[in-house]
C-alpha cells in the first residue's frame, strides 16, 4: 500500500507547511490551523481551534482594512455563494503589530455539493521572510534595539551617514521618517518603562512591516541630538 493512500499523510503535510492554512465551518468557527498560520499570526493552534474567527481577528475600523475572517466581506460570499475570493489585508499579530498578508479563500463542499465551510491560505509579504533572516543576522552583531526589536539608533545613524555620502557623491535621494509621541513621558510616569517599551515595539514592528524598510525608534533625547 502506497503511503500516499493514507489520508493521515495529507493532514501531516498540511499542518507542517509554512504557508498559513486554516479552515472554518459555516459559522466561521476555526477547525484547522497549521504551523504556517502560527508563524504568520503568532497564535498557536490551541489558541484558535474551536473559536470563532471574528473573535480573534475582528474587522478594523478603517476603510479597506478588515480582519482576515472578513476579507472585506468576501468570506461571507464564499460561504454563501461558493465563489473563491482573494484579497490583500492587514491583520493584527498576537504581539500587537500589524502584518500585511495576502489571503485566498475557497469553499469546502460535501459529497452533495453543499458548502459546509471554507479553506483559507495566508501568505505573508515575501519581504517579511527576508527581513526576518536579516534581523537574525543583525541581532548576532548587536545591531537591534532590545526595547523595540528593530534596528538600533546607532546602526541607523551609520546607515544615514552612508546615505548622505551617496547623496553628495551621486545625488541619489533618500528619506527619513520621524515619529513623535507627545504623551510618552506622561505614559511612562503612569504605566512604567515596561509599558512604554511595549508600545514602542508595537509601533516599530507595525511601521517596519508596512513600509518594508529597516527603521528604528529613537528616544526624544536622541532625536533632539540629531537635530542639533
Amino acid at each position: 500500500m502506497s503511503v500516499f493512500k493514507d489520508p493521515e499523510i495529507y493532514r501531516i503535510i498540511l499542518e507542517s507547511m509554512q504557508t498559513g492554512l486554516y479552515m472554518v465551518d459555516r459559522d466561521q468557527r476555526i477547525q484547522f490551523w497549521n504551523e504556517g498560520a502560527e508563524k504568520i499570526t503568532g497564535y498557536f493552534r490551541q489558541d484558535v481551534v474551536g473559536h470563532f474567527c471574528r473573535d480573534l481577528f475582528p474587522p478594523q475600523m478603517e476603510p479597506g482594512k478588515n480582519g482576515i475572517c472578513e476579507i472585506g466581506g468576501a468570506l461571507a460570499s464564499v460561504l454563501r455563494d461558493g465563489r473563491p475570493a482573494i484579497a490583500e489585508k492587514t491583520l493584527r499579530h498576537k504581539a500587537g503589530h500589524q502584518v500585511l498578508v495576502r489571503i485566498r479563500a475557497v469553499p469546502i463542499r460535501d459529497a452533495a455539493g453543499m458548502v459546509i465551510g471554507a479553506a483559507e491560505s495566508i501568505d505573508a509579504d515575501p519581504w517579511a521572510f527576508e527581513a526576518d533572516r536579516r534581523h537574525r543576522k543583525l541581532a548576532s552583531y548587536g545591531c537591534l534595539d532590545e526595547a523595540t526589536g528593530v534596528l538600533s539608533s546607532g546602526y541607523i545613524q551609520t546607515h544615514q551617514r552612508e546615505n548622505l555620502t551617496t547623496f553628495i557623491e551621486h545625488n541619489i535621494p533618500f528619506s527619513i521618517l520621524c515619529f513623535q509621541f507627545d504623551p510618552l513621558g506622561r505614559f511612562k510616569r503612569t504605566y512604567g518603562t515596561g509599558a512604554v517599551n511595549a508600545a514602542l515595539r508595537v509601533v516599530a514592528q507595525t511601521v517596519e512591516s508596512n513600509l518594508r524598510q529597516p527603521i528604528s525608534l529613537a528616544t526624544p533625547e536622541e532625536a533632539a541630538s540629531w537635530r542639533s
